[in-house]
């Protein structure tokens, strides 16, 4: 197969100082270049891993019944550093849509300051549900571990 994975993302935004208070004072990405309008981050994997256009503080935000992006996922090294962050986006502020096991990941689902919906997540050992059928279709409620 010629495509290999997801190389970065681009997201639109209104306000790139508030974007970027979120993406790297929160969830901890780093700001690794910026041009007039746009900066860049990485996790640690890519040279960037997602950009950020600035296009005024009059964009619509995303409307949950239009096409497009439903929600972006940031892998999270393990289940301690998931509940870490969850404490840390509950202490700022930030909207907390839920907690989810999917079987496959463990994770969380906040929203940016654009209402972009963004999900935080670890994944599952494949050998813990590489036997299940249809281990996609098996959301079940998720409580975050207490490492205090």
């Amino acid at each position: 197969m010629a495509i290999q994975g997801i190389n970065h993302i681009v997201l639109k935004v209104r306000n790139l100082e508030a974007s970027d208070r979120f993406y790297q004072e929160i969830l901890g990405m780093q700001k690794v270049a910026e041009r007039p309008g746009m900066w860049f981050y990485h996790a640690g994997k890519h040279h960037h891993d997602l950009a950020l256009v600035e296009v005024g503080s009059k964009a619509i935000a995303p409307q949950s019944q239009a096409t497009g992006l439903f929600h972006i996922c940031f892998n999270v090294s393990n289940e301690q550093a998931l509940a870490e962050l969850y404490n840390r986006c509950k202490s700022f502020g930030v909207t907390i849509l839920g907690t989810v096991d999917h079987t496959v990941m463990r994770s969380f689902y906040v929203l940016d300051p654009d209402r972009n919906v963004i999900e935080l997540g670890v994944d599952v050992p494949h050998e813990e549900w590489a036997d299940l059928s249809a281990p996609f279709s098996r959301d079940v409620a998720y409580s975050l571990p207490n490492y205090q």
